[in-house]
């Protein structure tokens, strides 16, 4: 158990790295207060025994103090929900003035490149079987995670909202496209008319370009480059988080839901202003009655440090006040 992160703090060009093994999820608030309170969240940290690797990094975030830069990644909806990601850090800016906040696409990876760090010793290689998956579009009260639209090489387009993962897809290689049935997707495609979760990744394939445009919410780690090993001989581009591009390659007829600002900042208020409980409390209730029951448990020991970022309610009602009033619109 546990949500594992690196921090790291850059000073006079050397960077301190630090552990905690539950905050990956809680980084949005516990970063969102500027960069004094981050520094002094990140310092009441581990300090760290090595790096986590891309598998086990659920979170990063750099605060480099000598170019005033935030790196990071994390969160819970903010991980996956583009739109509430892009108000976050937009909330965030008053109250880190002349910095520069970016999300690490590439998870610990970005953080790892970012000073340095041999990149090629934080990947993790997961074996995995290739399964064919063809594009079959979800009903209209199905769960859209991926949006997938195709250029046939007559020209025509096709768009398919399907339930997978684009990786599930595209690490198939051409062999996908033996699969792909026109006649199956769409020529439109309004993601309003489905529910209200949003898909948090996609693809645009151009079988006469002979391209793959490619966005994504979560951290990618190594998938762009097993996806160019896949695809030989095809260009394949990296979108990160602009889901807007496959709207420009799709010439508008992809449309994808409509976020109301107010709504969203709505949700992140509730969550900045929420109270913390604590995970070692819970680890700690089921190694009691696992030992009650007469069942030996091992606790990993960075499971009961648990160091919260601790900025009392009303502090953080009036810096979030603040940053709500001073928001770029």
């Amino acid at each position: 158990m546990g949500h594992r992160a690196n921090l790291m703090i850059i000073r006079e060009g050397n960077y301190s790295l630090y552990y905690s093994h539950w905050c990956a999820i809680t980084l949005p608030s516990d970063l969102f207060w500027g960069p004094e309170a981050a520094v002094a969240f990140i310092e009441q940290q581990e300090p760290a025994e090595g790096w986590l690797d891309n598998a086990w990094a659920e979170g990063c975030a750099c605060v480099d103090l000598d170019h005033r830069q935030l790196l990071w990644y994390g969160g819970e909806d903010e991980h996956y929900e583009i739109p509430l990601r892009r108000h976050l850090l937009k909330m965030m800016q008053p109250l880190w003035p002349g910095w520069t906040i970016e999300w690490a696409s590439s998870g610990i990876l970005d953080m790892a490149a970012y000073v340095g760090y041999p990149v090629e010793e934080l990947i993790s290689e997961v074996s995995r079987t290739i399964t064919p998956l063809s594009l079959v579009p979800e009903s209209r009260d199905g769960w859209v995670r991926t949006v997938a639209s195709v250029v046939y090489l007559d020209g025509e387009l096709r768009l398919y909202p399907v339930q997978s993962e684009l990786e599930d897809y595209l690490l198939q290689g051409p062999s996908l496209v033996e699969l792909l049935n026109k006649s199956e997707g769409s020529t439109e495609l309004d993601l309003n008319e489905w529910p209200k979760e949003t898909p948090d990744q996609g693809f645009h394939l151009d079988l006469l370009a002979r391209t793959i445009d490619i966005w994504y919410a979560p951290d990618a780690g190594t998938l762009l480059q097993q996806i160019r090993t896949a695809w030989p001989g095809w260009t394949v581009t990296d979108q990160r988080d602009q889901y807007e591009s496959q709207i420009r390659l799709t010439e508008g007829k992809l449309c994808f839901k409509m976020e109301n600002p107010q709504e969203l900042t709505e949700r992140l208020t509730s969550h900045l202003l929420g109270s913390h409980s604590s995970p070692v409390d819970t680890i700690k209730e089921i190694a009691r009655l696992k030992a009650e029951a007469g069942e030996e448990i091992e606790v990993n020991p960075h499971a009961l440090v648990d160091e919260p970022q601790d900025i009392p309610l009303d502090t953080r009602e009036q810096l979030l006040r603040y940053a709500v009033a001073n928001m770029a619109g």
